[in-house]
């Protein structure tokens, strides 16, 4: 290993070890959700469902036909989870389901910040060294953190603009 890659694990683990205390820090905290709140959760459990399966039939089609070969079918069946899940956390974040009646939007915050800012430093060594694409195929291994940063990134900056309206709309 070399020593800016030894850096960037050491880093990582720091982040994940900070994020987890982070984590621990609001599970013990009493969250409730009221029955819109939950209603709206299943809606969005809904759309997340739907979207996972329409994906997944999505892939298996271009398997089939051999017109997607520059993934591996597990980076391709992970994207399609990870998509739905991320469908599913911005439609709760938009229509005010995610956080919890006593929730703190800024530990939510903080924890998908330290979460993107580790999938980015694992995302730019992978790039940085070349190694994204094997053989001209992006693979699980590689292909993961930059996908989970991308997904976490939308969902930090959807809470992040959903946060700062809600701050605006309760001045007012």
């Amino acid at each position: 290993m070399t020593r800016g890659t030894v850096l960037a694990l050491g880093i990582m683990v720091g982040v994940m070890v900070a994020a987890w205390f982070l984590s621990r820090k609001a599970m013990q905290k009493n969250y409730e959700y009221d029955e819109m709140q939950l209603k709206i959760r299943a809606k969005g459990y809904q759309i997340g469902f739907y979207t996972a399966l329409f994906l997944l039939m999505i892939i298996v089609l271009l398997y089939e036909l051999n017109c997607l070969t520059v993934v591996t079918p597990g980076f391709a069946a992970f994207a399609a989870l990870i998509l739905s899940v991320t469908v599913f956390t911005i439609y709760c974040i938009l229509h005010d389901a995610f956080i919890s009646i006593r929730g703190d939007s800024r530990t939510q915050i903080a924890v998908f910040s330290l979460v993107v800012l580790a999938e980015g430093l694992a995302s730019i060594r992978y790039l940085t060294e070349g190694e994204l694409f094997k053989n001209g195929v992006l693979t699980f291994d590689c292909g993961a953190p930059s996908l989970m940063f991308i997904c976490f990134l939308a969902i930090l900056i959807t809470l992040i603009i959903k946060t700062v309206r809600n701050r605006k709309e309760a001045k007012e």
